[in-house]
């Protein structure tokens, strides 16, 4: 299933919610355990999923960057967390309803953040890759959970697009 960005939007929020419900079921200690992740912890991961995000929304809003890792933790507390990341869903969300279809195909220039490499490219292809970068994360999320002994959310596409 192909996703327009304003339902792309929509899902990645969907999504979000039914992690971080099951996320918040472990106590501080287990969402901060090593568990191998590529961010180490469940809180690592979520912490860089937001931090994808934000660096995203400053670059959309023409603002340079104020951070310098990838693996910074943005917050240690999980209901702060849960909040900054549903306050950027509901940003994007409304970002990419309002965004003009010929926009799409302007060009989004930035620095990476950690090696400064430049990229000029399509604003849809840059929107794509928040939104397909958040699920390579929950990915990892999920199977972490799992881990933990609790039931990881059924994250699929078909499960969101039937509630539509």
């Amino acid at each position: 299933m192909l996703l327009d960005l304003p339902t792309a939007a929509k899902y990645n929020s969907w999504a979000n919610k039914r992690l971080y419900a099951v996320a918040g079921k472990l106590s501080a200690s287990e969402l901060s355990q090593d568990r191998k992740g590529f961010f180490k912890s469940i809180l690592g991961t979520l912490n860089h999923i937001l931090l994808a995000d934000l660096i995203y929304r400053e670059r959309l809003e023409k603002k340079p960057t104020s951070f310098t890792r990838l693996d910074e933790i943005l917050f240690t507390d999980f209901d702060g967390l849960q909040e900054a990341q549903f306050n950027q869903d509901t940003w994007y969300m409304a970002f990419c309803n309002d965004l003009d279809p010929e926009e799409l195909e302007g060009t989004l220039s930035f620095d990476t953040v950690e090696t400064g490499e430049y990229f000029s490219l399509p604003l849809r292809m840059c929107l794509t890759n928040l939104f397909q970068h958040q699920i390579h994360h929950r990915g990892q999320t999920h199977h972490m959970l799992s881990h933990a002994g609790l039931e990881p959310p059924p994250l699929d596409v078909v499960q969101f697009g039937s509630g539509l």
